[in-house]
């Protein structure tokens, strides 16, 4: 088997590579989170998406630090160790807001497919939702290891593609971007933009289990900064052309399912572009999918208490599985306007008080008290 990608980075660029592709996933692919997050609210676009990957940098650093100091490379062992005397609260607060984000953006990957094919092809929301469910479901039983042996591969490709597609269109919306801002647009103030930012840092926040779980690659604390830093400089150069770009066609653009594909079709890129574009989010749903179905069900399993009992494994996976699609294809049929808006809205409204405030209190309280310490 040919070896990732991955396995030729440095440890801590394959970390924040990790934070990168995770934070790729439906929502962001179809450039409806970002309409959500930070474009509604008019010129502050410009700058929100920095100042929401700016916080994720300090709490990932603190993070992954403490994970490497610790040893810690689980959540719920990170959870126990961080939030110690208090992990009893905070852990299971995690566990609640974890769970949460794994149910919501599987069903945004369903959603992100379904309101792309019907933008492109015209076929029923359902129906499609119902299609790439089912070959989601097929694939997680049958692929699942091919799938996460090439995930990485794919990322590439889908990351590359829309570079491109957002890249060519930067120099064609420059006209339209300077009337945006010469208009200065600010419909809802300055505190909603700049609350959307911590929400969206909350959001991404939310599955730091994952990220914990790839930091025992790092070597050192330095490590640990270089992640951060490394991990901020792609977030936020790709998040921030994004928002920009699709920040040019505003206010039009505020009510498109998929902006990416508005985009295309009044900028670079045409019919050739919009199949292109579809392509990449169909990879990028079904590899995003395929894995989050995958962790989902070993929960469901753990949730009903299934492993020692005389049920297989493979029969318990496979049940379980298709108990995970069915919910999360029912969420799913909420549309992807209202997934992002309302699901992950309320993800980053919990994120905040329980994952992004407490972490930085206590990392950068313990490591002031460090510093304070070891100059004495």
């Amino acid at each position: 088997m040919k070896k990732s990608p991955a396995s030729a980075m440095p440890a801590f660029f394959a970390v924040a590579f990790v934070w990168f592709t995770t934070h790729f996933g439906g929502g962001f692919a179809s450039g409806r989170q970002l309409v959500q997050f930070f474009v509604q609210y008019g010129w502050y676009a410009l700058v929100t998406p920095i100042i929401a990957m700016g916080i994720n940098a300090v709490v990932f650093y603190l993070v992954w630090d403490f994970s490497v100091s610790h040893k810690k490379f689980d959540y719920k062992s990170w959870c126990d160790a961080f939030y110690s005397p208090y992990e009893k609260i905070f852990t299971t607060l995690y566990e609640i807001v974890f769970n949460l984000t794994l149910f919501t953006a599987t069903a945004v990957a369903f959603a992100t497919g379904g309101a792309t094919l019907t933008q492109v092809i015209g076929t029923p929301y359902i129906l499609n939702t119902a299609v790439i469910a089912i070959i989601m479901f097929i694939v997680t039983i049958y692929g699942a290891d091919m799938i996460r042996a090439v995930a990485s591969w794919i990322a590439i490709i889908v990351i590359v593609g829309l570079l491109i597609i957002y890249g060519s269109n930067f120099i064609a919306i420059l006209p339209r971007l300077k009337e945006v801002i010469a208009a200065a647009p600010a419909p809802q103030g300055t505190w909603p933009p700049i609350w959307e930012a911590l929400k969206y840092g909350g959001l991404q926040a939310a599955v730091l289990g994952s990220y914990v779980a790839v930091a025992d690659v790092l070597k050192d604390q330095r490590d640990a900064k270089k992640a951060a830093i490394a991990g901020f400089i792609l977030n936020a150069s790709i998040l921030g052309l994004a928002a920009v770009v699709i920040l040019s066609y505003y206010p039009a653009i505020l009510t498109e399912s998929v902006p990416v594909l508005y985009v295309i079709n009044n900028g670079v890129g045409g019919r050739a572009g919009e199949l292109l574009v579809s392509v990449l989010i169909f990879l990028g749903v079904i590899s995003t999918g395929v894995n989050l179905i995958y962790g989902g069900a070993k929960r469901v399993i753990s949730a009903l208490g299934k492993e020692k009992t005389g049920v297989s494994d493979k029969k318990a996976e496979i049940i379980a599985s298709g108990v995970y699609v069915v919910l999360t294809w029912g969420i799913a049929l909420f549309g992807l306007i209202p997934l992002v808006a309302k699901g992950y809205g309320y993800i980053g409204y919990i994120s905040v008080p329980a994952i992004v405030i407490p972490i930085l209190y206590i990392g950068l309280t313990r490591k002031s008290k460090l510093a304070k310490s070891s100059n004495m």
